[in-house]
C-alpha cells in the first residue's frame, strides 16, 4: 500500500487546473501523487491536517509517532502530533484501533509532551483526544 499514492488509492485523479487558487491547493494536489513511502513528515502533516487521505496516512503518522512523539514537519516540534489529534471526531469512530494506539501514545509521552509544547497545547490535545470517542 505504501508504494502507491493517495491518489491511486482513493482512485480519484483530481483535474489540473489551470491555475491553483492558493500555495497550500496547489500542494496538496501535488502531494496526493507521491507514493506515501516517499512523503516527508510535513508532506503527511500538511495532508493530515487538511484531511486528505487520512485512512491510508494514520498508520504512517502514528509509526512516526511512536518512534517520536514530537516527530517535526516544517514548523514546529510536535506539528505532526497537533495535527493528528485534530482529526475529527468521525474518523476516530471509524478507526478505533488507531484511536486507542494514538491515546495510549499521548498517556505514555504526556511529561514529554507537556515539557515540549506546554501545558496549554498538552490540554488541548488530551481534550481532543478525550472528545474522539
Amino acid at each position: 500500500m505504501e508504494t502507491k499514492s493517495i491518489e491511486q488509492l482513493e482512485k480519484n485523479i483530481w483535474k489540473n487546473p489551470s491555475e491553483f487558487p492558493t500555495n497550500l491547493v496547489e500542494k496538496c494536489y501535488q502531494y496526493r501523487k507521491i507514493s506515501i513511502a516517499e512523503l516527508t513528515n510535513e508532506q503527511i502533516r500538511l495532508l493530515i491536517s487538511q484531511q486528505i487521505g487520512t485512512e491510508y496516512l494514520i498508520g504512517v503518522a502514528l509509526e512516526k509517532l511512536e518512534r517520536n512523539i514530537l516527530t517535526e514537519g516544517d514548523f514546529y516540534e510536535g506539528d505532526l502530533l497537533v495535527a493528528v489529534s485534530g482529526l475529527p471526531t468521525e474518523f476516530w469512530t471509524e478507526k478505533q484501533t488507531e484511536f486507542w494506539t494514538f491515546k495510549n501514545l499521548i498517556e505514555q509521552n504526556a511529561e514529554l509532551i507537556k515539557t515540549e509544547l506546554g501545558e496549554k497545547k498538552f490540554d488541548q490535545i488530551k481534550n481532543r483526544i478525550k472528545n474522539g470517542t
